[in-house]
């Protein structure tokens, strides 16, 4: 019989970046493997292939769902989370390995972890995503309620405090692997997040001269930032655009961006969620992307944007510096960002260049890569597991 592995990953939502690892882990494991996938979502593998270029048949995975309380759907995200941790943990004696795709997970034994961002950790959330405004704000900041609120959850969870980091980490990129050192004390291995590979091929001059925006709409991306940045480098005499992709829901927040989108609806265009082989097209036929959030642990609308073949800005910090590689692709401010777009606009030989650079980065984030990484790390971890016995 074939080892027995769980995959699991919270919810499985068209678009995310940390559900492109789910997948290709999947991807990765069904043929050898009596593979399951552990879930709080539905799984619609026809449109969750379209949405990464995986491959998955129903027939390949056992899905397990949990069903989510009514009240814990749209909010309490923790409580939530921490109610998979203790499904998780109670049967992982039924499994020959555990693999949670999204953060640490303690499963009561060796399992191995994939790192997606930091929200499992209250101090690094807060150090690196902006905080929100209004009500939801006061209940993300740092208090006695916020405190006890994690701490109930935690001990919900049934799991111990320290029981994760006895698991293989893998992170998402080199900056996240420092975090994880540094903070935690934790040596992790790093694999960049997989990226569907067959992007059609659109001839530089046939591009559009505008900039693609691929993003969730929410505070930490900072799109407004965006906006303005490309608007002053209109300003400077650029016939450029900007598109805007992601879904837009009715939360305040996007609901005054979309007020400042349509002030600019003659060079603001706002497409909504776009997916599969249309957003890979639409991301061929642009010449350039830009990013606003900052501390990105790794950025995989910035890997779909280079392996697109686009000229892609980012800030200063996280692991989408490991992406571009590139100083003139990376900006402190503002300023900096509009100067370093304008050099690049105006001077075709340096586009050139940037664009050879971008190809050879873009290799790493292949899901070829990524299938084979894990091809070998999978069996390897069994056997060292099998040996401690």
């Amino acid at each position: 019989m074939p080892p027995k592995v769980a995959i699991i990953h919270p919810r499985l939502i068209e678009g995310g970046g940390s559900e492109a690892g789910a997948l290709w882990f999947l991807e990765a494991l069904k043929d050898d493997y009596d593979a399951y996938l552990i879930t709080m979502s539905r799984v619609d593998f026809k449109r969750l292939n379209e949405c990464y270029g995986t491959n998955i048949s129903p027939k390949q995975i056992t899905i397990i769902q949990i069903p989510i309380p009514y009240l814990l759907k749209k909010r309490f995200d923790a409580l939530r989370n921490y109610r998979l941790t203790r499904f998780c943990k109670k049967i992982a004696s039924h499994f020959d390995l555990m693999i949670s795709t999204y953060n640490i997970m303690d499963f009561g034994k060796k399992g191995i972890q994939c790192i997606a961002d930091f929200s499992f950790d209250d101090r690094l959330r807060r150090a690196f995503d902006p905080t929100f405004k209004g009500l939801k704000g006061l209940f993300y900041k740092k208090s006695l309620f916020r405190w006890s609120y994690l701490k109930v959850g935690e001990i919900l969870s049934g799991a111990s405090k320290n029981g994760w980091k006895r698991n293989l980490t893998i992170a998402n990129s080199d900056w996240t692997a420092r975090i994880m050192r540094e903070v935690f004390g934790v040596q992790t291995i790093t694999l960049y997040h997989p990226v569907h590979s067959e992007f059609p091929v659109f001839p530089w001059e046939k591009r559009e001269n505008g900039f693609v925006i691929l993003a969730r709409l929410s505070p930490e991306k900072q799109i407004e930032r965006i906006i303005d940045i490309v608007e002053r480098v209109r300003k400077r005499g650029f016939k450029i655009h900007l598109h805007i992709l992601g879904r837009i829901g009715d939360s305040h927040y996007i609901m005054n961006l979309m007020r400042i989108c349509e002030k600019n609806r003659d060079w603001i265009f706002t497409e909504g969620l776009m997916t599969g082989h249309r957003k890979w097209e639409f991301l061929a036929q642009h010449k350039f992307g830009i990013s606003g959030r900052e501390n990105e642990p790794f950025g995989i609308a910035v890997a779909e944007l280079v392996k697109a073949g686009c000229i892609v800005w980012v800030p200063n910090g996280g692991g989408q510096l490991e992406i571009v590689n590139q100083s003139m692709l990376i900006f402190d401010d503002s300023e900096d960002a509009v100067n370093k777009i304008e050099l690049v606009l105006k001077n075709e030989t340096f586009q050139i260049s940037l664009r050879e650079k971008l190809v050879q980065q873009a290799k790493k984030f292949s899901a070829e890569e990524f299938v084979s990484k894990i091809k070998k790390l999978v069996p390897e971890f069994l056997n060292e597991s099998q040996k401690s016995l």
